[in-house]
């Protein structure tokens, strides 16, 4: 996340990029979960991340496999919503009450 070439990190839920800073705000819990301080390979960003081979400034997910364990991460430690949660938001947020009918 210190590295001066990369401007944006794509988002696991909506696969777009989001600036580096944003990114680091929205999921601050599971970057400071992977700076690698136990060793493990799942506790490092290069396990999750690569550098995109069209734009050099963007780190996207190597795959599925990896943008779901980074999910997950933060699911455990209750920092995003599950996705039956972001769906049933964008439901409400998308239905119109109907008006009241005269009488």
């Amino acid at each position: 996340m210190k590295s001066k070439r990369i401007y944006d990190i794509q988002d696991p839920l909506i696969d777009m990029e989001l600036s580096k800073d944003e990114f680091g705000k929205m999921y601050e819990e599971i970057v400071a979960t992977i700076q690698g301080a136990d060793g493990c390979l799942e506790s490092y960003m290069d396990y999750y991340f690569v550098v995109n081979p069209v734009r050099s400034y963007v780190l996207s997910f190597r795959g599925e496999k990896e943008k779901s364990e980074f999910y997950n991460i933060g699911l455990e430690k209750k920092c995003v919503l599950s996705l039956t949660e972001v769906h049933e938001g964008e439901e409400r947020k998308g239905s119109v009450t109907p008006e009241p009918e005269d009488k």
